[in-house]
């Protein structure tokens, strides 16, 4: 029987890391931040809905929270890729900068915004590492005089089983593989790390947070399942309208219909139909 939850699960995630001391314990083991700069709290700011302007759809944020010295911080979760999504992850960090502005605010007091996005597959070329740190730097001589925007992207599709290094390591191992295991593997040392494993255990999950969890894994699945639909579709199609370019192709070198019916698996009917039409035959 399955003992631990999936942590990508948008409920389980929302679970884990509504717990300050995790969270905090996560960013600072992905940013690797310096002892001087690491994060000693964190605020949680309700997630803000963000207007699709153009398709007037909204979507949401999975975690805002702010630190000690005001910088804020995105954490998203995705587990499928969607085909805009990069683009909508850099709207996300530029909509929660501009958002900080109030009125009287001058521009000098607007604080730096980290987007941290958590991939359950691949989103960047694989030239690229698992965690991959994105800065605004000048084109010539590569520095960096841009501070505001910074994004962070995690690939767990790159993500395997030895690559159990550091403290990052563990929390990623978590999120990807805890599903699939009994226990936690015996390299994993940082404690917190393991009470993250201890959240995930079901059966201390309540009747309330199992159906929220499944419900989430039911929705995730039709939205695979209508992807997947779409692309079968659109393969289809392409096939067909290849078989029907070789079919007036043959049409055009005067082919047997017989022949061009074999040869497409297009029906003669369909074959005398394109002729018919006068494709250029």
């Amino acid at each position: 029987m399955q003992r631990y939850l999936d942590g990508t699960n948008d409920i389980a995630f929302k679970k884990l890391f509504s717990d300050k001391v995790k969270l905090i314990n996560l960013l600072n083991s992905l940013l690797r931040l310096s002892k001087g700069d690491r994060i000693i709290d964190l605020s949680y700011i309700t997630t803000e809905q963000l207007p699709l302007f153009l398709e007037g759809r909204r979507s949401l944020f999975d975690l805002k929270v702010k630190d000690e010295t005001g910088r804020w911080y995105i954490i998203e979760m995705q587990r499928k890729m969607e085909k805009d999504y990069l683009n909508r992850t850099q709207l996300y960090g530029c909509y929660t900068y501009v958002s900080q502005i109030k009125k009287g605010m001058k521009h000098k007091d607007l604080l730096p915004v980290v987007i941290i996005s958590i991939i359950r597959a691949k989103a960047l070329p694989d030239e690229l590492p698992y965690i991959s740190y994105h800065h605004i730097k000048e084109s010539n001589i590569h520095k960096q005089y841009l501070f505001s925007l910074t994004y962070v992207f995690i690939e767990l599709g790159k993500f395997k089983k030895n690559d159990l290094k550091d403290d990052t390591d563990e929390w990623l191992y978590l999120l990807k593989y805890a599903s699939q295991e009994q226990e936690p593997p015996k390299e994993i040392k940082n404690e917190i790390v393991l009470s993250a494993y201890a959240s995930l255990e079901q059966y201390k999950w309540t009747e309330q947070e199992h159906d929220d969890y499944f419900r989430a894994e039911m929705a995730i699945q039709q939205e695979i399942d209508k992807f997947e639909e779409k692309f079968n579709a659109g393969m289809e199609k392409g096939i067909e309208k290849e078989k029907i370019e070789t079919a007036k192709e043959m049409l055009i070198e005067n082919g047997p219909i017989e022949q061009i019916a074999r040869y497409t698996k297009l029906t003669i009917e369909e074959i005398k139909k394109l002729k018919a039409e006068k494709y250029k035959v």
